[in-house]
Formats: C-alpha cells, structure tokens, sequence
C-alpha cells in the first residue's frame, strides 16, 4: 500500500515534540491544516499524551488595570511550555481575566464591565495565541462558568455555565452547556435547589465532573456525560466554629483535596482527600509547617511529581517574596530561586498577593480553537 503526500507528512509530524510541531503550523498552509485537522489533533494527542501540568497561571488584580496581571509558574523548571504571560492578544474594551482552565485551553472574560450585558466571554490558547469569543449565554446572569476538554476522548470542548432562577419558596441553580462542535448552548442536567454557601466562583474539573465547593454540609457536582448535578458530603465543621473556613480545594491525578484552616495558627492542618466513589473524604496528610517556614503563605496547588515508578506528593507554597514546593510525605520544603522563577513581586510586602482561587493549571497541549 502506498502513501499518498498527506499520509507521508503526518507519519512524520505525528513523532515530534509538541513544542516543534507547533512551530511546524508556520512552514506552509498545508502543514498549517493539517496539523490543525481535528482527527489529527485526536490522534497525536492518544499517541503524546500530556499527563502532567505543565505550569500555572496566577492571576492577580490591580486597581485600574484594564487587564489582569499574569505571572506564570513553569512547574519542573519548564520556561518554554507557556508563551509570555499575557492576554492583551484579546482586544477587548473593558479588558480580560481568566475565569477558568483545562488541558491548556484558558476560558476568560471581560473584566471591568460596568453591567453583565457588556460581559464577552472566550476561549483562548495562550502557546498560539489564538481566541473565539463565545456566543452571549442564554441567562440573565452567569454565576459560574467552567470550561471542559480531554483531548483523549474528544478533540472538541464544553463550556458549562450556572443559572439562577428564583420561585417564591426558593432559588434553584440550571446548567447550560456550549459545545464547539455545534456552536451553541443548549439546557443541560437537572435543576437543583441551592443554598447561598456554595463556592461558584471557581469550579474543579476532575473525573468527567466539576465540583464546586462548599461551606455548609455539602458541596456540589455536575456529571458532564450524564448531565446531572449531585451533592456530594463535606466534613463535619470543626467544634466551637461555626462556619468552615476553606484554604484550598483542587485536583491532582484525578483527586479532589480539601485543605481546612481552623485557629490562629495556619501552619498546622490536615489535607483531605474525596474517595472516588464521593461517599466520604479521608485524612490524607497532616501537615506542620513550624518547623520549615516562618512566613505567612498560601497555598496555591497540590501537584504530584513522578519519582521512579511513585508519584510525590507536593504542595505549591506562597510566602513572603518566595515561592516554594514542600513535600507533603517527607516534610520538607524546596525553595525556588528567582533564577529558576522569575516572579516579581512589586508591592507584594506580605507575600500574599494569590491565592488558590487565583491559581489555573496549564497543560501544554494541541488544542486548536
């Protein structure tokens, strides 16, 4: 069996680093689509697939800047998987901001808008520098909007947004969902019931579903290949308090992890881990940071490294001036130079200045909006 031209050229690309093929959409038109066809952008990703995070984006906002600042944290030292930290390529009136991530497409929005009606939303590559601004969603008022995409299931993406309907007795919460394939929204899943103490600012993909935390009894998920929302338990609230008090709540390997901060001392707590089958969460680790930190800090991701044929538990720490990995199984931390991260921290006099809710993982991937 012969190959023709197109079948020569894509055994060739379909080897190369992500990095170099993408460099390769440049040489001509031709390699242009056929690098950006979505069958072969399904079948490189099955043969090359990103099981890592490659870095983060933290975002942070500052008084009267149209667009928010961008600092980018190449995770293992990795300063090429990211363009430069920007999204002034979105030429937006009322500025950007991120509001959501995954498998390294950013979801983001109009930032300083003086209504919602003014509000845009996109979808963006930020290694390409490539965007589409989404369809107005059919809801007077988004409050909350995730994007969804796996390259190893499909080569389109989702973007799920939360409604708000109020009945006389009640309020109750509807998702929407938009799919690039048919470039439309369209109702989705079951209408829930809802109470003011869920987290809808900032949902976590994990397992087909996204999760939004929550401060009373019970936090809150969407399935997105059943398109139903479900509750799932939270933990009992700590005696003598009488609200949870959340300090990070996240993904990593296909696990949710739950970080609580009770009392004044915020270096000492526990690390919870949701079973899979959502009927409980378990203590994973117990942290005591005394001994190894003396700064006040955030924590901003848990990410796990591989280290032989294990994977290590780590925790991305912000302190005053200094961003640090602190491994949770052996406590001890690795503090990471300005030479291997180059942050500047202009007017961060506490160290504070992110938080997890401002922290978007990026995986370095084909994505071709």
């Amino acid at each position: 069996m012969l190959l023709n031209d197109n079948d020569a050229i894509i055994s060739i690309l379909i080897r190369l680093p992500l990095k170099t093929l993408i460099q390769c959409k440049l040489v001509c038109k031709w390699w242009h689509n056929l690098i950006s066809d979505p069958v072969f952008i399904a079948t490189y990703s099955r043969q090359n697939p990103q099981h890592y995070v490659s870095g983060f984006y933290l975002q942070k906002f500052l008084f009267l800047k149209l667009y928010s600042e961008l600092e980018f944290f190449p995770y293992e030292g990795n300063h090429d998987v990211a363009a430069k930290p920007s999204l002034s390529f979105i030429e937006d009136n009322n500025g950007v901001c991120i509001r959501d991530s995954c498998n390294g497409l950013l979801l983001c929005s109009s930032f300083r808008c003086s209504n919602e009606e003014e509000r845009k939303y996109y979808i963006c590559q930020p290694t390409t520098k490539q965007y589409f601004s989404l369809p107005k969603p059919p809801c007077e008022k988004v409050f909350a909007i995730s994007i969804v995409c796996n390259l190893k299931r499909s080569p389109y993406y989702q973007v799920c947004i939360c409604d708000s309907k109020t009945l006389p007795n009640f309020k109750y919460r509807k998702v929407k969902v938009y799919h690039s394939r048919t470039r439309s929204w369209r109702d989705s899943g079951n209408p829930r019931i809802i109470k003011d103490d869920i987290l809808f600012d900032r949902g976590i993909y994990s397992n087909g579903a996204i999760h939004w935390v929550g401060k009373g009894e019970k936090s809150l998920r969407f399935d997105i290949e059943n398109e139903l929302m479900d509750w799932i338990p939270m933990p009992a609230i700590r005696d003598g308090w009488t609200e949870r008090r959340i300090g990070y709540f996240g993904e990593s390997r296909g696990n949710l992890y739950l970080i609580e901060n009770y009392g004044p001392c915020s270096s000492k707590f526990d690390v919870m881990e949701m079973k899979r089958d959502y009927s409980s969460w378990t203590l994973k680790y117990q942290v005591d940071l005394q001994s190894v930190i003396s700064n006040r800090f955030n924590v901003l991701q848990i990410v796990h490294e591989k280290v032989g044929e294990k994977y290590e538990p780590l925790m991305v720490l912000k302190g005053q001036g200094n961003f640090m990995l602190y491994n949770m199984r052996e406590n001890r931390i690795v503090k990471l130079s300005y030479s291997t991260f180059p942050v500047k921290d202009v007017g961060d006099s506490n160290g504070l200045w992110y938080n997890w809710e401002a922290v978007f993982p990026y995986t370095n991937s084909l994505y071709y909006i």
